[in-house]
């Protein structure tokens, strides 16, 4: 059997579309490569910054240098259209090493982009009988992308998308370009989906979207309506439901209000906000205001005690002054952010933004601005931390691994999103554990089992010695 390998860059959202790529080539008779030459590699990219466009084509460069007769293809943010050197003037076929592209909406045409390379192999099965990777019997090539049954890596911690594409154009983002214009998945496939997941040991499901809060159903904006829906399923099972990533226009009273009343909720919102001066929000045609914002930061944490807040914010945006800088600083003190995914402005081609070169700031000053914010967050977002020491918190485990001493140092995430670690005398992945807090690291926090707890760990183990004995 053809062998494949995946390497994803960039969101969840690509993590996301790498299982349903895996999912259609497993259907079309390829494995995963492991520890073989893969015989097809394909690269899914992120354009967000020129560093992530760098990484991988340093990838794709070192594949191909270590794997000179593989096939290498590339999807992701990078493509622009679908095809290969006869079929498509992607731009990025003018590089040597890739044979064909495909945008991700075209995941199902992969039989017909490989056929030409592997004229030996039959990939006529992959339309005409079911298969795991498929939603119905036979998938056709023009089928929509949501239809393919993704290739779960880890089934306890999952990954749904709910809609592709975006609407509001942000004046540095090259996303409505690269993903095209919102589509949003019916509420009943979403649910289906997930309900699947659930029975098969899902604790954690967190639902995807370049703007997911602006999902739409009939004609109607009822995100709030599809989080109280997939919530029954705690009945069954669910644990955690999280979601990736909202727009402050579409974070309503009635999202607000199924977060503070459901059981799966996470006390846990990440809410980009881009800037904190209304005149950089502007240039940045976010179309909304710093006093805007803060409100809806406000009753959230009224309505939720306790949450804790993440953002998105770009230093260094065309014509960002001094003056700017300091009103972000200002606002980033005021809203004591628990985590800040801060990046320094990289001009991405096509995009508004790119063509205010005139404005540009000095990478020097970027540079400087980018350290100093990140100084106030770390103020801000310890601050928080500090504060969970002595108290127990509930650890979604996503990591075991065996120390010297024979015990298992578990790592994972809190309800809260904190990194969280721990040593216990069994490995724990994919369990949830409550642990007690009693240092920080910096941004992570370390914890033992509570009393009550290592009891457990002890009975289990001693169960265990006696049925081997």
């Amino acid at each position: 059997m053809p062998t494949y390998s995946i390497q994803t860059f960039g969101c969840q959202m690509n993590y996301s579309d790498s299982e349903r790529v895996a999912s259609v080539l497993q259907r079309c008779g390829f494995e995963p490569a492991e520890k073989k030459d893969p015989d097809v590699i394909i690269v899914n990219t992120c354009s967000v910054r020129q560093k992530s466009e760098d990484k991988a084509y340093g990838f794709i460069v070192n594949q191909k240098k270590k794997h000179p007769h593989a096939l290498i293809a590339v999807t992701g943010c990078m493509v622009r259209q679908t095809g290969d050197r006869h079929t498509s003037r992607d731009e990025l076929l003018q590089y040597d090493p890739i044979g064909f592209v495909f945008r991700i909406e075209d995941t199902a045409r992969i039989p017909k982009l490989l056929e030409s390379s592997f004229p030996e192999h039959d990939f006529s099965g992959y339309l005409q009988s079911p298969g795991s990777g498929c939603a119905e019997p036979g998938l056709d090539p023009e089928r929509n992308y949501f239809d393919i049954v993704p290739s779960v890596q880890n089934k306890t911690q999952v990954f749904v998308p709910i809609m592709q594409g975006c609407d509001k154009f942000c004046t540095y983002c090259i996303v409505p370009y690269t993903r095209g214009r919102e589509i949003s998945r019916p509420m009943d496939d979403i649910f289906s989906e997930c309900k699947k997941h659930v029975e098969r040991g899902a604790l954690e499901i967190t639902l995807l979207g370049q703007n997911v809060n602006s999902y739409k159903w009939k004609g109607k904006k009822c995100f709030a309506e599809l989080l109280r829906k997939i919530d029954t399923l705690h009945e069954k099972g669910l644990s955690r439901l999280r979601f990736t990533s909202p727009h402050p226009q579409d974070f309503t009273d009635d999202v607000i209000s199924a977060l503070a009343e459901m059981k799966t909720s996470c006390p846990y919102v990440h809410l980009p906000v881009q800037h904190g001066s209304d005149r950089m929000l502007r240039a940045m045609n976010r179309n909304y205001t710093i006093e805007k914002y803060e409100d809806i930061i406000h009753r959230i944490r009224q309505a939720i005690p306790g949450v804790t807040i993440a953002t998105d914010i770009i230093v260094g945006f065309p014509g960002e002054t001094e003056e700017d800088f300091q009103e972000l600083l200002n606002f980033a003190q005021r809203m004591k952010f628990d985590f800040s995914y801060t990046a320094i402005f990289s001009p991405r081609r096509n995009t508004p933004a790119a063509r205010m070169q005139k404005e540009f700031v000095p990478l020097e000053i970027k540079k400087d601005r980018f350290h100093r914010f990140d100084d106030l967050i770390k103020k801000t977002s310890w601050e928080y931390r500090e504060k969970s020491i002595g108290k127990e918190l509930q650890i979604l485990v996503e990591s075991s691994e065996k120390q010297e001493n024979g015990l298992y140092l578990n790592g994972g995430r809190s309800r809260e999103f904190f990194e969280t670690y721990f040593l216990s005398g069994r490995p724990l992945k994919g369990k949830e554990v409550l642990t007690r807090v009693r240092a920080r690291d910096g941004y992570i926090l370390n914890g033992e089992l509570p009393e009550h707890e290592e009891r457990i760990q002890r009975r289990v183990k001693n169960e265990s010695l006696q049925v081997l004995s």
